[in-house]
């Protein structure tokens, strides 16, 4: 019996169907989802050299722990989180919300190792419904479904991307990597995904079907289909303990310049006159520059030697300079703003006649 080609084809394309649908094991759990973006944050990192940014979670709400990737911080002492907002049920996944509407939560960087490509943030405080993630006591196998949230809808800016991206895929390998460190290399147990993570999901957690952690995203494969790489639990266990000895030392940091209070502003317009204003900062992470024609408001977060202006427009990041904690300058455009710490008002006690 004659077959023409076509049928032929049909019936190639059905099979590798089959195969696709018999291999992909890993199902959407919603509900795993909920879990792990009850912990999962948004990491900014102000720096001379721009903005990154990345994912975390929260390891320990007691002590006010979270972990990202190293690569994610770089270099950076201090970090600025947001966590999941809901509305009508849902979270919020528009960025420029967060930043326009709610305060970023401050974030000191105790602890960082390159081989692992982890790193330990403090947090100043935990936001009210965020869940510490339980680590999974034993590291995943090959086969295993796994779970992760990342916020790799950032391609178009930090404005106008989006939040709290969720992958599913599954375990192909629990494997010892060496890695290239200071001084000559280490192996580091990393878990390998069948898994589309990207740029920003960085730093997320990965989970099982209980919702318990057994990873952390750090990279994908760009010369391999599929493939991510993540830090295993046991890594992640290990250096948890190692960070907790950092914390006495982090609580004794010395407090970082703040702009935070009332200000006097001068400037000078293009005439050479010199206009002055008033500014102030305020405690929720909102400030008010009043100059004549030239009022500005939104919101501010101060991170490593950054100041972080989100305006309507988009964002200003500025680099002050400070004398002390009363003074300092800030270039914005052409125009070079000196702020002063407003004088307090004197109060004149009134004296009746006697």
């Amino acid at each position: 019996m004659y077959s023409h080609p076509l049928s032929h084809l049909k019936k190639a394309v059905l099979a590798a169907a089959v195969v696709l649908l018999t291999a992909g094991t890993a199902r959407p759990d919603p509900a795993v989802y909920r879990k792990a973006l009850s912990s999962t944050g948004w990491v900014v990192v102000p720096g001379k050299g721009g903005t990154s940014s990345g994912t975390c979670w929260l390891a320990d709400r007691r002590d006010r722990l979270a972990v990202t990737c190293r690569h994610v911080v770089g270099e950076a002492h201090e970090a600025l989180l947001y966590f999941p907002r809901h509305e009508d049920g849902r979270p919020i996944v528009e960025a420029k919300r967060y930043l326009c509407d709610y305060q970023a939560v401050a974030a000191q960087v105790i602890a960082t190792d390159p081989a692992r490509d982890l790193a330990v943030l403090r947090l100043s405080s935990v936001p009210d419904g965020v869940q510490a993630l339980t680590l999974a006591e034993r590291s995943c196998s090959p086969g295993d479904d796994v779970h992760s949230v990342g916020n790799s809808g950032l391609r178009e800016g930090l404005g106008n991307g989006s939040l709290w991206w969720y992958t599913r895929g599954s375990v192909r390998q629990v494997h010892r990597r060496r890695v290239k460190v200071e001084g000559g290399s280490r192996q580091v147990w990393m878990v390998e995904t069948q898994a589309p993570v990207n740029e920003g999901d960085s730093g997320g957690p990965v989970v099982d079907r209980k919702g318990q952690l057994v990873g952390v995203t750090t990279s994908y494969s760009g010369d391999q289909r599929l493939v991510s790489q993540n830090v295993d639990v046991r890594e992640v266990r290990a250096f948890l303990e190692e960070a907790r000895g950092k914390l006495i030392k982090a609580e004794k940091a010395d407090p970082a310049p703040s702009p935070t209070g009332t200000w006097t502003i001068s400037t000078e317009a293009e005439d050479g006159k010199p206009m002055a204003g008033e500014g102030e900062f305020r405690g929720d992470g909102t400030f008010v520059l009043s100059q004549p024609g030239k009022p500005l408001k939104g919101r501010y977060a101060y991170a490593n030697g950054q100041l972080w202006l989100i305006l309507d427009k988009g964002l200003a990041q500025c680099c002050p300079s400070w004398k002390g904690n009363d003074h300092f300058r800030v270039k914005m455009g052409t125009a070079c703003l000196t702020f002063d710490r407003s004088p307090p008002t004197e109060v004149v006690e009134e004296i009746g006649e006697p």
